[in-house]
């Protein structure tokens, strides 16, 4: 795989255990200490239920960092059952489990939910799409996949390096 699929994190303010945690997943940050913060947020009862499930995004994050993409998707699982979330909310989130896994087809399905709906992460949703199509040897479709992201998030360099990979060539 070309590079590291893109996750959309889920904003917690303060200065509590869910705030730190989320200051982590938007650093990349997985260690211990990380997971920690993550856990300690996710047992303490004064933790609202947005918090609680933001937080539940943000440790299957982490935990896509730590290539435990089945753990992740739990994450990913619990925090939708909270409600709160349209239904592509978490689909930039599952994609990039699921290319963790291998499981490319079901990734794409992700992505084009999130494109459909003109979710937010739409430019991340096209990067994974491309990550997943190029995986599949779907080269022409990933390389329209990686010029999408660039264009609805211009100066986006992880596009821009994927794109840089690709000869194009006349027949």
């Amino acid at each position: 795989m070309s590079t590291t699929p893109a996750a959309a994190q889920l904003q917690v303010l303060g200065q509590s255990p869910a705030a730190a945690c989320y200051r982590h997943a938007m650093a990349e940050r997985h260690d211990v200490r990380a997971m920690q913060d993550c856990d300690i947020a996710l047992r303490d009862g004064r933790v609202s239920r947005r918090d609680r499930a933001a937080t539940l995004v943000n440790r299957g994050i982490l935990k896509i960092h730590q290539n435990r993409h089945v753990d992740a998707l739990d994450d990913f699982e619990s925090a939708e059952s909270m409600g709160g979330f349209a239904p592509s909310a978490l689909a930039v989130n599952r994609a990039c489990a699921l290319i963790g896994l291998g499981r490319y087809h079901e990734a794409i399905e992700q992505t084009d939910l999130a494109i459909r709906d003109h979710d937010i992460r739409e430019a991340d949703a096209w990067l994974n799409r491309g990550i997943a199509l190029e995986a599949l040897d779907e080269l022409a479709a990933a390389y329209d996949s990686y010029r999408q992201a660039r264009h609805l998030r211009p100066g986006w360099d992880r596009p821009v390096n994927e794109l840089s990979r690709f000869r194009i060539t006349s027949r």
